[in-house]
């Protein structure tokens, strides 16, 4: 860089030659301590009493320090050089300058500030005027020479300080061997720094904050449900005194600077740093872990206290102000979500922030969610509005969200305060009438468990855990819809609406979430469906009588419930095929498994009465988005079945069979199990058309244990796809004259049953028939 003349005396290369002789200094103090410690442990060695392995394993650690310590003097001596070296070629290419400067002013030339030669006008001959003209000419030239010297000489020097530089960050020890006081000193410079923190700080920061992340093995380990203990405690003190020096105002300004630059990742590992010193299951081998105690008391404020306050609004320039809702703190909210939703998901997973977040959202929506309430302040702009609160839930939701251990704890309540109760924050999510955008946040709270519900590999612990999470997720969630059903299918403040029909996305992603456990639901053990931990904290189970309560909550979405009660008659089709394979043996012929499948079925029927029962109730109800009668439920689940839906596999025989659960004729007689669409409400099934359907999910089962086609009987002829192949559809068979065909064909398949050895199937299909009776038996009040 060229300066201007009159910048060029205050240029003293002998400052840089200062700095560079105290850096080299620096650099021989560096060698010679590495130097003495290592020769310190050494000679420990040469003492009997201490000898062995760990005084070997010591000196081969200061070996190795030593090693780095005379790298990182190497490059110190390399940046010492760079200064004192081009301090000199500075000063040279300066003085030649003003040499050029002086002699030219000897020859009447004077030289501008910007550096152009000039002179004074005078009266010359043509002769004189073409000397001067020659005499400017060379002046110029000796000038730009000059000055090219003095440019090369200030960009070279700056490019070998540079380098030098770099060679020394990279040498130089990282954040693993900060401290809290360090941590402290940086984050004060942060909060000093307001609104325009020094590039200098900023750069530190985001080196030191990067240093300090995790590493992939230590993120696997929080992903696989296990504790990080190995941080070191230098790391812990530096993050932990950094966050508190800087607070809430430094944390937010440092982000927002950093994503005005570009700096995404600096941004990124500025959360990331956050989201580990606030999880309780990160910590140091000394036993300092993080959480709530490790998070500024600046920031666990936005997630304290009262969470609105009243202020005033005005709707017009001349109207008078009127009372109105405030949410607190919802600026420094929403700048904050926005900050911490820059982490790194996986580094987020256990991060009490979450837990934080998705409660406060909880709060606020309970606050908000009537739509009656003037919400902002005409006096504050700093004050977010209807608009503004929809869009700080949904964000907050987002962000709080997609951390699966902060969603498990939300409905679990495991590890959540003693005064905690979900519902507080899960029912005002679910009941919001929400803007765009925000029911697709809150359904994406769910729609990890049904992912998560089955390990893709039982020998691994990760899938395990995760298994397990999944499972207690799922449990909660589904106490929360079967005890509070009334008031999802009657939603206060929306005239009779349910929750199907409000939040469409949301019902949805229930169904999908919760549809892996049915058979859970009435009893069916985790073991026997490939599950984990549909359970409460002390083993309970969910209850059979709460089963119907959430299937009529899904119910009051067509989409959501035609998905839901089709996996539900899937699962119901398995129990009924699994017998085949394993209740021919007396001492335990497993008839429960009859009571199983005739519970869904009997869950599926009543949990439709529940919901056209709650509709007809609701004067102002005007619900499109459920059924218009059961008829129609029951021909749109054999819709679904008949378009291709994949089934869930639930039941332990069924898996290991081998049974293929996308062939067609499984998924015809899952459609075969459904009431005709003909069926009115509350009437039983026809008993010969329901005994048939029994007996061919049965004979399936046999069919595919016996490789796919059953033995030669008489009586089956007609039902088979050719000679002795395996047995036609079932909406095939029963396709001309049922009346006829139906009770021909329950007769075959009860002798072919009965001659295979399976006595106990009149037993079996009493006990799915009281499954099912009993269930459709049970009476509810609201």
């Amino acid at each position: 860089m060229i300066p201007r003349r009159s910048q060029l005396h205050v240029w003293n290369p002998r400052d840089l030659t200062l700095a560079g002789e105290e850096i080299g200094r620096t650099a021989e103090d560096t060698r010679s301590r590495a130097e003495d410690v290592y020769r310190v442990v050494a000679d420990l060695g040469l003492h009997d009493d201490w000898r062995g392995p760990s005084q070997a394993a010591a000196e081969q650690r200061a070996n190795t320090e030593r090693t780095e310590f005379r790298r990182l003097a190497d490059d110190l001596e390399d940046l010492s050089t760079a200064l004192v070296g081009g301090a000199d070629r500075l000063g040279h290419a300066r003085d030649y300058v003003a040499t050029v400067i002086d002699k030219a002013a000897t020859d009447g030339f004077t030289v501008s500030d910007d550096w152009q030669i000039v002179s004074q006008p005078r009266t010359m001959s043509d002769a004189e005027a073409a000397e001067h003209a020659d005499l400017m000419e060379y002046w110029r030239s000796q000038l730009d020479g000059a000055l090219t010297e003095l440019d090369n000489a200030d960009r070279d020097m700056a490019t070998a300080i540079r380098d030098a530089l770099g060679a020394v960050a990279a040498s130089a020890p990282a954040s693993a061997g900060l401290s809290g006081h360090e941590g402290t000193a940086l984050g004060e410079q942060v909060a000093r720094g307001g609104p325009d923190i020094p590039q200098d700080v900023r750069d530190r920061v985001a080196r030191e904050i990067a240093a300090a992340g995790l590493t992939p093995e230590q993120v696997r380990t929080l992903a696989d449900g296990g504790k990080v203990t190995d941080v070191p405690q230098g790391t812990m003190d530096f993050l932990q005194q950094f966050y508190t020096a800087a607070g809430k105002d430094g944390f937010l300004a440092l982000s927002e600077q950093y994503s005005e630059n570009g700096r995404t990742e600096a941004a990124s590992a500025l959360s990331n740093g956050l989201a580990v010193v606030s999880n309780y299951n990160v910590g140091s081998a000394a036993g300092d872990v993080g959480g709530q105690s490790h998070i500024p008391e600046s920031l666990r404020g936005l997630f304290e206290g009262p969470v609105t306050s009243t202020g005033n609004l005005t709707k017009g320039a001349h109207d008078a102000p009127q009372p109105s809702t405030v949410v607190n703190n919802g600026h420094d909210l929403a700048r904050f979500t926005k900050a911490f939703g820059l982490a790194d998901p996986a580094v987020q997973q256990g991060s009490e922030l979450s837990e934080n977040l998705l409660s406060r959202a909880g709060e606020i929506a309970s606050a908000t969610n009537d739509k009656s309430l003037l919400i902002g302040d005409s006096f504050d702009h700093n004050v977010l509005g209807r608009d503004g609160v929809d869009t700080l839930l949904q964000d907050m939701v987002g962000v709080g969200g997609r951390d699966h251990v902060a969603v498990h704890n939300i409905l679990s309540g495991e590890g959540m305060p003693t005064d905690y109760n979900r519902d507080d924050v899960v029912m005002p999510l679910l009941q919001r009438d929400w803007a765009e955008g925000g029911e697709q946040n809150v359904a994406g709270m769910f729609d990890w468990i049904a992912d998560d519900a089955r390990p893709a590999d039982p020998s691994d612990p990760g899938e395990i855990y995760r298994s397990q999470q999944a499972g207690e997720s799922a449990f909660g969630l589904a106490q929360i819809l079967a005890a509070k059903d009334a008031e999802l299918l009657d939603i206060p403040g929306m005239k009779g609406q349910a929750i199907g029909e409000v939040n469409p996305e949301i019902t949805q992603a229930l169904g999908t979430s919760l549809a892996p456990y049915i058979g859970n639901m009435v009893g069916v053990p985790g073991d026997f469906a490939g599950t984990s931990g549909f359970a409460s904290p002390t083993g309970g189970e969910f209850g059979l009588e709460n089963a119907p309560r959430l299937f009529s909550v899904i119910d009051s979405n067509a989409d959501a419930a035609g998905y839901f009660n089709a996996q539900a008659f899937g699962m119901s089709a398995q129990l009924e095929q699994a017998w085949a394979l394993e209740g021919r043996t007396l001492q335990m012929p497993h008839y429960e498994y009859g009571s199983w499948a005739g519970s869904i079925q009997g869950v599926v029927d009543k949990g439709f009465d529940l919901e056209f029962a709650d509709r007809a109730g609701d004067e102002s109800s005007n619900n499109t988005a459920g059924f218009e009668s059961k008829g129609i439920a029951y021909d749109t689940i054999r819709t679904v079945v008949s378009k291709g839906v994949e089934f869930i596999p639930g039941a332990g025989p069924i898996i290991s069979s081998g049974i293929d659960l996308g062939d067609p004729a499984f998924k015809s007689a899952v459609m075969g199990a459904v009431p005709d669409g003909t069926v009115q409400p509350n009437t039983q099934f026809g008993e010969d058309s329901l005994l048939a359907k029994q007996y061919y999910q049965i004979a399936l089962g046999l069919q595919a244990a016996n490789g796919g086609s059953l033995e030669p009987y008489i009586g089956l002829e007609d039902f088979r796809d050719g000679v002795n192949g395996p047995l036609l559809p079932y909406d095939e068979i029963v396709s001309d004259r049922p009346s006829f065909t139906t009770p021909l064909l329950s007769s075959s398949l009860a002798g072919y049953i009965t001659e295979a050895g399976f006595t106990g199937v009149g037993e079996f299909v009493d006990a799915m028939n009281a499954g099912r009776e009993q269930v459709q038996g049970m009476e509810f009040g609201r």
